[in-house]
């Protein structure tokens, strides 16, 4: 856990560092273009789903932790997820600062309203990522984001995709 930061932070600036140096007009990598499409099912069988929330069990820890200083009371989805909504305190305040509407932190996520459908199937996309990644969803999504932002983000990318099939199988 204490190595988490420093990983962390260290994936943040060498992101940092290539994205200064893009050429803003360079094609998107490959390996990007790819992963923008990567939206993991929710596993299929009881122990896929066991596994997965213990690999995922760091980054929910994270999520309960900060799920707790949202002064709201958690409560258990049936995607199985912890929703901590609508999120006040300091947690609802950094969430809304950031301009963010919701988190997913493992298997936990922070919103500051009653999430919309749009908006859990878009924060369900996060949790499966981090069912894949475990600890590193953190260090890779941060990388990511210094590299491309969020609005070229490809973990966003891949959620909002998934979130607009998700619409599209349900209407």
């Amino acid at each position: 856990m204490r190595r988490a930061l420093p990983v962390a932070l260290g994936a943040a600036a060498v992101g940092a560092v290539l994205y200064a140096r893009r050429d803003s007009g360079a094609p998107t990598p490959q390996w990007a273009g790819r992963l923008a499409t990567w939206v993991p099912p929710r596993p299929a069988t009881p122990r896929a789903r066991l596994l997965t929330t213990v690999w995922a069990a760091p980054m929910s820890l994270a999520g309960l932790l900060i799920g707790a200083a949202a002064g709201v009371r958690p409560r258990l989805l049936p995607e199985g997820v912890v929703l901590f909504a609508p999120a006040a305190g300091l947690t609802g305040r950094i969430i809304r600062a950031r301009g963010f509407s919701a988190a997913a932190f493992g298997h936990v996520i922070v919103s500051v309203t009653e999430p919309a459908p749009a908006l859990l199937a878009h924060e369900l996309v996060h949790v499966r990522q981090a069912e894949r990644l475990g600890a590193f969803m953190a260090p890779v999504y941060l990388g990511l984001l210094a590299r491309f932002g969020y609005r070229d983000h490809p973990l966003e990318m891949a959620a909002r995709l998934g979130a607009a099939h998700r619409g599209a199988r349900e209407a």
